[in-house]
């Protein structure tokens, strides 16, 4: 890998040390959150019929173009590529500075612990008054499976993000057989769930596909994208894609995209490389996009609440959904032309109500400030328990689905995971401010 570069708005490299924010990473992120909500609005069909009552219905993945619309349209393997392009620059600031991978932990799990607690607390509270209501129990199961599937995000995001300070010591000393020692683990579990027939087996790429991917981005960071040329990089795109279609040819994996996520598959390896390559083609124009302030102020805006967005879009697309069902207006078979045509309406209400949720709850994204004095000082187990706390629910519910059970252990965990982390930071604040106090009395 070449020596520390990274990419700034203007097309030109700059040492990694120095750079400070990126904008056609944030471009890249938005548009990434935009394809997950925009997607999930076709593909959620429900219809009430007098015979089997209610019926949900993933209506996008009955459309024969989908699968080769994901190769390009499933963008969570870019979206943890720009993940560990960022992760790495913010990390060696706080490097820079005197911290330590826990302070660097701390601050991606707030991101993204915190706004899942209320998600959380309100699937809990959606899933009891549907029983309640007495709606069909298996309806239920099915509705709250659905609206937190996208939940394995934050499992597969944290862990990866945890691991980052480690990953980029290693690929400090050893880039090359740090990326290639992930993918051949990849590879090998991907064979032996195919050998031996053990799906579950497939779990364990959670932890080699991803840090694969996220390897990606940390070795971007030091330049290695930006110093291949156009032709260079349309060839590696080029080289990639092929060699997915290889082996989607080759009935070794689905040529669905969606279909290789969950568990992850060295597909999504390939496609991370081919999606990270066009996006380099295209910064240059990207960038100039993005010297425009209101632009700029527009995508920083959106990615200040993106997990929000993220976490809420579906259950907003579910209460919408089923609220227009208890209406009396008419309501189109999913799939048909009159279904095709609601979705911009359905869209556009989801996306008033996002705003509304993200400027509501938007605050919990906010990183909880400093005490008086100095950066927060929280023990490396409180930061490792908590961790591990608050990957359990999600990757709970990406096993076994969502039920209210779960619901309410989810919430309960990740409340405690959060106060696991707060707390030290509190008591240190308090005894320093009754310091102050103490110190400005009259003597």
């Amino acid at each position: 890998m070449k020596k520390s570069k990274a990419l700034h708005d203007t097309g030109s490299p700059m040492p990694v040390e120095t750079a400070r924010h990126d904008p056609v990473m944030d471009l890249a992120r938005v548009i990434c959150l935009a394809l997950v909500v925009v997607g999930h609005l076709f593909m959620l069909g429900a219809s009430v019929n007098r015979d089997n009552g209610l019926v949900l219905q993933r209506t996008l993945m009955l459309q024969p173009w989908l699968a080769p619309a994901t190769w390009i349209a499933q963008v969570m393997p870019l979206f943890f590529v720009v993940g560990g392009l960022v992760g790495v620059q913010s990390w060696r600031r706080i490097e820079v500075r005197g911290g330590g991978a826990a302070e660097f932990i701390r601050a991606r799990f707030q991101r993204l612990a915190r706004p899942a607690v209320p998600l959380f607390a309100f699937l809990s509270a959606a899933i009891l008054v549907m029983h309640l209501s007495g709606l069909d129990p298996r309806s239920v199961a099915e509705i709250a499976t659905g609206v937190a599937s996208p939940l394995w995000f934050l499992a597969a995001y944290m862990f990866s993000q945890a691991y980052l300070p480690g990953m980029a010591a290693l690929h400090a000393r050893a880039p090359v057989r740090t990326i290639a020692g992930l993918a051949v683990a990849a590879v090998v579990l991907d064979v032996l769930r195919w050998a031996t027939g053990i799906l579950e087996l497939g779990l364990f790429n959670m932890i080699f596909v991803w840090l694969f991917i996220q390897q990606l981005g940390i070795g971007a960071a030091d330049g290695w994208f930006a110093a291949r040329s156009r032709g260079r990089l349309l060839l590696l795109a080029g080289t990639s894609y092929a060699a997915l279609a290889a082996l989607t040819g080759l009935g070794l994996y689905p040529v669905n995209m969606l279909d290789n996520l969950n568990p992850p598959t060295v597909a999504l390896m390939l496609l991370a490389v081919g999606q990270f390559s066009l996006l380099m083609l295209a910064y240059p124009l990207l960038g100039r996009i993005m010297r425009r302030r209101k632009i700029r102020t527009l995508f920083s805006v959106v990615g200040a609440r993106m997990m929000t967005i993220y976490l809420w879009h579906l259950p907003v697309l579910a209460l919408i959904v089923g609220l227009l069902l208890l209406t009396p207006l008419p309501m189109p078979q999913p799939g048909s032309a009159a279904w095709w045509w609601t979705r911009p309406v359905i869209l556009a209400l989801a996306i008033s109500a996002l705003i509304v949720i993200s400027r509501l709850l938007g605050r919990f994204e906010q990183p909880v400030p400093a005490p008086p004095g100095g950066r927060p000082r929280v023990s490396d187990w409180r930061i490792g328990a908590s961790t591990a706390l608050m990957i359990i629910p999600p990757f709970t519910v990406m096993v076994f689905g969502l039920d209210l059970v779960i619901a309410i252990t989810g919430t309960l965990l990740l409340a405690f995971a959060v106060l696991l982390q707060r707390q030290p930071q509190l008591r240190g604040a308090s005894v320093r401010v009754r310091s102050q106090r103490a110190s400005a009395l009259p003597r």
